[in-house]
């Protein structure tokens, strides 16, 4: 895992593929449930929750649709449709999933701890995820980390995306997700923006990417909560 020393009363980090129990395409850290065995996924999943002495059976997430929805995590429910999670309840473990798209942690630094976990892909970062995750722990004065996903050496796109963005941050028909989501973050008024900056495509060791297997796939994500 790639933990975060955030600003906060909180504990988040990036798994990475390794340590899980799947196998073949989804070895061996899938905390996805698509493909492979769900009792291996709900394995994982707990694994990855002891890592950071958190409850597995209280773990919130989402059906991830590239939606702009930032929904309020209710514990142990795993059905609803968004992609971002935010919770002030302390204890409370919220997991966001990527194979290439951008997974981020938001913190508020000010008053009441509030956390979300985001997970965002072009569609989500054009659409306004960000900010909906951001003014949900209160945005201004907030601290993010941009977590693993796909750089700006290998996510090649189309003019149809990236007419969806800042010119600068196309190079020939490569677009840069890491500085996407960092310009929505300080868009939306968060203070400190932090980066991971590795590539999920180029480091098939640590990391699942769609873009460079296909499906099947794994998935890895940003697990987190606020302390107890």
């Amino acid at each position: 895992m790639i933990g975060w020393d955030a600003p906060g009363p909180y504990v988040v980090a990036f798994t990475t593929r390794e340590g899980g129990v799947s196998t073949g395409p989804f070895a061996a850290l899938n905390l996805g449930s698509r493909d492979d065995d769900p009792g291996r996924v709900a394995e994982n999943r707990a694994l990855a929750c002891a890592e950071l002495g958190l409850d597995p059976a209280l773990l919130a997430a989402n059906r991830q649709r590239h939606t702009a929805r930032a929904l309020r995590a209710r514990a142990g429910v795993r059905t609803r449709t968004a992609d971002a999670l935010w919770t002030t309840e302390p204890g409370l473990p919220m997991l966001a999933m990527s194979a290439d798209c951008v997974p981020i942690a938001i913190g508020s630094t000010r008053g009441t701890p509030a956390l979300a976990v985001v997970h965002a892909g072009w569609r989500g970062l054009a659409g306004g995820i960000v900010a909906s995750a951001a003014r949900a722990v209160g945005g201004a004065g907030a601290a993010a980390i941009v977590g693993p996903s796909i750089g700006p050496c290998c996510y090649e796109v189309g003019p149809d995306v990236s007419d969806r963005f800042d010119p600068d941050l196309c190079h020939g028909r490569m677009l840069d997700l890491w500085t996407a989501a960092e310009r929505a973050l300080r868009g939306a008024g968060v203070a400190t923006v932090e980066r991971v900056d590795l590539c999920t495509h180029c480091h098939a060791e640590l990391f699942f990417s769609y873009r460079r297997t296909g499906a099947p796939h794994g998935t890895q994500g940003v697990l987190g909560a606020v302390e107890r």
